[in-house]
């Protein structure tokens, strides 16, 4: 929920880590710099077999094209480079000690066990599918007996084989049929396939636009497609031409691939025509298909000629009709069913709304899934609170905690769901339950989404909260 508060004097300022993805280090507070913030890498030394110690370490990563190191990167350089585990492997001269495992999300790690000596080599190797693709070192390290040494930030440049540049892979266009160049649907989104798996955090609106950027929307991006779309805020004019433009680098914000390669091209482009108004009631939509998450559904639809919205209606039981199931009015695709109960299989059903006169149309075919926890990953924080003092400029963010987990703050000033990636700003790794954000601007909305992180890796998110406007803001149900 989001609540406005009195004016009372901030107790509590956080620092931030904020990357430009130019590949530049800049770290900004509203008191200053600050270096990153990691927890968990001491051991407890009673742990330590007799005569060995620890190494910790956090991986940091370098920009091949600038040849600048990005710490603590203010997006998941682990999702960015397609890196699943690194490993952590401790070597004397070309001997291998002992090596160990760990989520790549994390960040960092604690190889313990290490016989007392010196000069030795910690390497660490970022796997993409069982291959090496990113790898750093850090030589002359020495390991104290009982003691945890710190090795400091191992820098990961990529030495994956592959040198090809990404390309967009046409036709780019409306998601109902990319082939398309006329009668497009008002509520459709605009397709952007790559040849090569992408690095999320450069696919953003500032580098992909509709009408240059005269459009208000927000960019996603599926890995598993390797497929970028720009979602219109609001439905689109009627008979009205539209371009949409993918521009490679803009400002210094490159599109990349998982291995740090621009794209190929300086822009693409392609244009579309929307449709007339309706002269009767929409066809019903095609295409349902729903996707389980941890407590969530995501649903989507191909988009109807002459709809402006549609209407979404869900059961626990088979057979739901817009008699029988529960209403929810206003959505657009894709969206995201939240706060389920996972195990609980859930069945939807779409119609497509024209206008007040001529209503509603005939339901799609059904689709169910039933939500669930992915093996060892933590639940999604329960819940969200954002209190606004005016007086100081301040928000301050609260949720649940649970023990042994560290959080992610996404945020921007606009909305970022249903997807956290889509956020102008993450702050990691918080310890506790509290994020407090000074020097925000007074009447300006700023919204936010919270994550859990443990050793098995990111939870679904919360609900989002947006703040000021008189209440809470969650775009799910």
């Amino acid at each position: 929920m989001y609540r406005q508060k009195s004016p009372v004097s901030a107790s509590l300022c956080l620092l931030a880590i904020c990357i430009a993805l130019t590949g530049f280090i800049s770290a900004c507070s509203s008191s200053g710099g600050g270096a990153p913030q990691y927890q968990g890498n001491t051991v407890d030394p009673s742990t330590l077999p007799p005569g060995t110690g620890a190494i910790t370490f956090q991986i940091a990563w370098q920009q091949s094209s600038s040849r600048q190191i990005l710490m603590a990167a203010a997006f998941n350089s682990c999702v960015d480079h397609g890196i699943g585990t690194i490993s952590a492997t401790v070597l004397s001269g070309s001997t291998t000690i002992t090596s160990k495992s760990f989520p790549c999300a994390l960040h960092q790690g604690t190889v313990t066990g290490v016989p007392a000596g010196s000069n030795y080599t910690l390497r660490i190797d970022g796997l993409s599918s069982g291959a090496t693709t990113w790898s750093g070192q850090v030589a002359g390290v020495t390991v104290n007996a009982g003691q945890t040494n710190n090795a400091g930030a191992v820098v990961m440049t990529y030495v994956g084989a592959d040198a090809t540049s990404p390309t967009v892979t046409p036709p780019m266009g409306p998601n109902s049929n990319p082939a398309i160049t006329t009668n497009v649907p008002i509520t459709d989104r605009f397709n952007i396939v790559f040849s090569k798996s992408m690095a999320i955090s450069t696919i953003t609106s500032t580098n992909i636009t509709l009408n240059s950027g005269a459009v208000a929307g927000t960019v996603t991006y599926d890995s598993a497609s390797k497929t970028a779309a720009f979602i219109p805020s609001s439905p689109l004019a009627y008979d009205t031409p539209y371009t949409l433009q993918v521009v490679t680098c803009v400002t210094g914000s490159c599109i990349t691939d998982t291995g740090n390669h621009q794209l190929s091209s300086a822009s693409y482009s392609n244009t579309f025509t929307t449709g007339s108004a309706p002269t009767g009631v929409a066809s019903a939509p095609t295409g349902l298909t729903t996707k389980r998450g941890n407590g969530q559904v995501t649903l989507d639809w191909l988009a109807v000629n002459g709809a402006i919205s549609y209407n979404v209606y869900y059961g626990t039981s088979p057979g739901v009709t817009t008699a029988t199931g529960t209403q929810i009015t206003g959505v657009r695709a894709p969206a995201v069913h939240l706060g389920l109960n996972n195990n609980t299989p859930y069945y939807y059903v779409v119609t497509a709304v024209s206008d007040l006169f001529f209503g509603e149309s005939l339901a799609s075919a059904e689709s169910g899934t039933t939500p669930t926890v992915p093996a060892g990953n933590p639940a999604a924080p329960a819940s969200l609170a954002v209190d606004y003092n005016v007086g100081t400029s301040t928000y301050t963010a609260t949720w649940p905690t649970v023990a042994g987990m560290s959080y992610n703050v996404y945020w921007s000033t606009r909305a970022i769901y249903p997807d956290h990636t889509a956020a102008d700003n993450v702050i990691r790794y918080q310890p506790g339950g509290q994020f407090v954000h000074t020097g925000v601007t007074n009447g300006l909305t700023y919204c936010y989404i919270v994550t859990a992180m443990n050793a098995a890796g990111e939870s679904a998110d919360s609900m989002q909260v947006c703040g000021p406007g008189g209440g809470s803001i969650q775009f799910g149900w």
